[in-house]
């Protein structure tokens, strides 16, 4: 599942050659003078950039640009309506990536303009991070959209506590090894248990103001899955020497309740015996919380978004805090009987954008995509929010993005962030993409909650009724339908 690794070297050299090579990735020209292209978008801040946008091509190539906003959660089916009409009613649209086998039939391959604009500067897709080129923007070996936001996951960790010696030295005499950043779960469970404590003991050697935990997580369904498959699929790599799947790759049968997976939730519910009290009900903004603003928490994997605002970390809850120092890896993974480390990030469904078969200006809408996402105007995108551009939620997916100099001294914190997305680039797992996929999920999230919460005694049952209900979706759409959509999204 590993994708080949770019070199550091190989990939500064594209990011400066990008940089280098001016703002035109278009179709120069006003040779689409009067055209309207129609967007669908991500309403609110997701959509500031495609005004942004509108303003550019109407100078530069004349186009009319038209910005649809719409909920998230209804993007799919106006996508739908929007580009199965002839002409399509959306030239463009922005659509998150676990749609891909729906929406395939009615989208343009990008393939022809994209080879066709090498050389013109284009979209530059080799500077995109493997990761997001193989699994948000490629299907069936064919590329239909381009990224939009580098949706991706770290582990994060409290550095300016790893690094203090007084903890160095107590762990080490409790381990027999030194505290370092967890490579295994073994490892994540060792230091999760070892700095959980409460108000009045002692954490850098001086007493604690209130509770301070190892960890903690999003655990609230439906989006336990994600936490739950951060560990799953290094254990099913272990246990199959390095090929992790969903399914059955042949017979579409689920292997989510296989010894391997069972071990895995067993592994997880441990690990929330560290983490603070309800958080089998967090969401988003109490892991963020608990993690960055009250600094009571030791390690936790997230989204990019605690690297971006590296700054707002608190300091430890002690009477004389170090200064506070953020940390970031690859989230942990698992040693196989053939000694070798299985570990991966998750690359989530994300947004990407791409171009209806149906458009009747096909060309004029390559040109406002393959902007929008070229080196340089995506980098004013990831970058906000800046003075250019407000913010607009988008994370970096190239990179020229991670090796812009100019974004490393616009936000120097972000440094702590490179070396974590070269890792990530090449050790992505992609999200489930087939048809049902969130319906899978959820019924995977539902049981493994149960078990977590202790409604469920035992993770085999948990994951066989999990399993059972796979089996009924994968029924009701198909087996060779689905099996089809499966070894397309792995191209």
């Amino acid at each position: 599942m590993h994708l080949r690794r770019i070199s550091v070297v190989t990939a500064i050299a594209i990011s400066v050659l990008l940089l280098c090579s001016g703002l035109n990735y278009g179709l120069a020209g006003q040779q689409f003078k009067g055209v309207t292209i129609t967007v669908l978008v991500h309403s609110g801040h997701q959509a500031v950039p495609w005004y942004k946008l509108a303003e550019i091509v109407k100078e530069e190539y004349g186009i009319n640009l038209v910005v649809v906003e719409s909920p998230p959660e209804e993007i799919y089916t106006k996508a739908m309506l929007g580009i199965r009409s002839k002409p399509a009613k959306y030239d463009i649209i922005q659509f998150n990536s676990a749609f891909i086998a729906d929406l395939e039939p009615f989208l343009m391959s990008l393939d022809d303009f994209i080879v066709k604009s090498v050389g013109e500067g284009g979209v530059a897709f080799g500077d995109i991070l493997p990761c997001f080129r193989e699994y948000q923007d490629m299907w069936k070996g064919k590329i239909y959209a381009l990224t939009i936001d580098g949706d991706i996951f770290f582990l994060y960790y409290r550095a300016d506590l790893f690094e203090n010696p007084v903890e160095k030295a107590a762990f080490k005499a409790k381990y027999g090894r030194e505290l370092e950043p967890p490579k295994t779960w073994e490892e994540f469970l060792q230091i999760a248990e070892f700095f959980t404590r409460k108000k009045g003991q002692k954490l850098c050697g001086q007493v604690l103001q209130k509770d301070f935990y190892g960890a903690a997580f999003q655990l609230k369904p439906p989006r336990v899955f994600y936490w739950y498959l951060f560990v799953y699929w290094p254990h099913i790599a272990a246990a199959t020497k390095g090929h992790p799947h969903y399914f059955d790759p042949k017979t579409m049968k689920p292997l989510i309740n296989s010894e391997a997976a069972v071990k895995a939730l067993e592994v997880l519910k441990k690990a929330t015996t560290y983490m603070p009290p309800g958080v089998l009900g967090w969401e988003w903004d109490e892991c963020f919380t608990a993690f960055m603003k009250e600094g009571n928490v030791a390690m936790t994997i997230h989204w990019p978004d605690e690297g971006k605002r590296a700054p707002e970390l608190a300091p430890l809850p002690i009477p004389n805090p170090p200064k506070p120092k953020l940390g970031v890896a690859l989230p942990p993974g698992v040693k196989g009987p053939d000694g070798k480390l299985y570990r991966y990030t998750m690359i989530d469904a994300a947004w990407v954008a791409g171009i209806a078969k149906n458009s009747a200006h096909p060309d004029a809408a390559w040109a406002v995509l393959s902007y929008f996402c070229s080196p340089s105007f995506s980098l004013e995108r990831v970058m906000a929010p800046t003075d250019y551009m407000p913010d607009t939620g988008h994370d970096p997916c190239r990179y020229s993005h991670i090796y812009s100099p100019r974004f490393l001294a616009l936000k120097p914190w972000f440094k702590v962030m490179v070396k974590a997305y070269e890792e990530a680039a090449t050790h992505g797992f992609p999200l489930l993409k087939i048809p049902g996929s969130y319906e899978y999920l959820e019924k995977l999230a539902t049981y493994a909650h149960q078990y977590l919460s202790g409604q469920i005694p035992d993770a085999k049952t948990a994951l066989d009724k999990a399993a059972a209900e796979w089996e009924k979706i994968t029924q009701r759409f198909g087996v060779e339908r689905q099996r089809e959509a499966y070894l397309g999204m792995w191209g």
